[in-house]
């Protein structure tokens, strides 16, 4: 019983022979600690060199170029700008029951309301079909989400629409990137 006391006092913690024990293992644990560092540091260096050299090439860009003016390019990306917008606000309004917010943001972002956009005037010209098709299914989805939200439609229905017009956005963004028109 006597031995037991010396290791532990139950009222006051570890006795003094436990905590000296304790003292000289942290102070061992803690210089191994200083001598190990250095050498893992050295061994993920080597690491990352012989796995990435420095003449490595970059991943390279597989998406078509599309090249457009200085404001083309600031036209399709504000409207991209908006897109995201409105994607927040029909999500904030899914969220919070304002079914009113909803209809009225993605109308916003519709075919119906953008049939007389202005566009720069060089820009129709430049667009494939498939990225007429994809503008335009996104702009469609828009208009989907906000008669379902007028029709008071279960968010989930809406969120599913909302999902399929964001996947239209997502390919896009995949198949294309926008370069400067050369001069």
């Amino acid at each position: 019983m006597i031995r037991h006391q010396t290791m532990f006092t139950a009222a006051n913690g570890p006795s003094p022979l436990i905590g000296s024990i304790m003292r000289g293992v942290n102070r061992r644990t803690s210089s191994m600690r200083y001598r190990i560092a250095p050498i893992v540091i050295a061994v993920l260096a080597l690491l990352g060199a012989i796995a990435c050299p420095a003449g490595a090439e970059q991943p390279t860009d597989t998406r078509e170029p599309v090249q457009r003016t200085d404001a083309e390019k600031a036209f399709v990306l504000e409207q991209m700008r908006l897109f995201l917008a409105t994607v927040v606000e029909v999500e904030e309004g899914l969220g919070s029951g304002d079914l009113d917010l909803v209809a009225r943001e993605a109308a916003a972002r519709g075919r119906k309301a953008n049939a007389a956009l202005v566009r720069p005037p060089t820009l129709a010209a430049k667009e494939s079909d498939a990225w007429k098709a994809m503008i335009g299914s996104v702009r469609s989805g828009f208009d989907q989400i906000a008669e379902q939200a007028a029709a008071r439609a279960p968010a989930a229905k809406i969120n599913k629409t909302l999902a399929d017009t964001m996947r239209n956005c997502v390919a896009c963004h995949q198949a294309y990137r926008i370069s400067a028109e050369a001069r």
